[in-house]
């Protein structure tokens, strides 16, 4: 689940993206899997501002918003300095290396950031390849044309028709409620 404002037809964040319910079951069905896959210990989705989009794992739900805004900060920081250094590529990760587990900050596409955490058994190459993927299916979420314009125009179709239906039956319901008042 979101931690944002949602309702049947999506959430916006904070950072200006809207994101549709269908885009969030794709984000909920990737982390779950990549939860599930490398194992990892806990995996947090946010937008480039820091709002948190889902968490899977353990954690600490009081620390999720401060987390989010660190993840974010520190992402961006270390794509600041891959520009100047000339060394900036797309999908930028960083990697944390702990006593007890692993922390990887991964940019996923444009407009989001994961971040995950593995055991320290986990090889880190492993890791690093799925951490990848996931993330570039992530940005492929975000990018995917929305299936809403194409339904947004029928819809708007469907709606002319119904209206005009309607126009046509309330005139017909006038002209008679009329001619029965004139007839009595």
């Amino acid at each position: 689940m979101a931690y944002s404002q949602q309702d049947k037809n999506g959430y916006q964040l904070r950072s200006g993206i809207f994101v549709l319910p269908e885009q969030d079951e794709k984000f909920d069905r990737l982390l779950s899997s990549l939860l599930h896959s490398l194992p990892a210990k806990f995996i947090m989705l946010t937008d480039v501002a820091g709002q948190v989009v889902l968490a899977r794992g353990e954690h600490d739900a009081s620390d999720l918003v401060m987390l989010g805004s660190l993840v974010a900060g520190d992402l961006a920081a270390s794509q600041e300095i891959a520009r100047m250094m000339g060394e900036y590529q797309d999908y930028q990760i960083i990697l944390r290396e702990g006593q007890r587990s692993h922390t990887f900050i991964a940019e996923a596409g444009h407009y989001l950031a994961m971040l995950v955490q593995v055991d320290k058994e986990t090889p880190l190459g492993w890791a690093r390849m799925l951490i990848i993927k996931a993330a570039q299916q992530l940005a492929e979420v975000m990018v995917e044309p929305a299936p809403a314009a194409a339904e947004i125009e029928e819809i708007r179709q469907e709606a002319t028709l119904a209206l005009h239906e309607t126009q046509d039956s309330l005139a017909d319901l006038f002209g008679d409620a009329l001619d029965g008042m004139w007839s009595e």
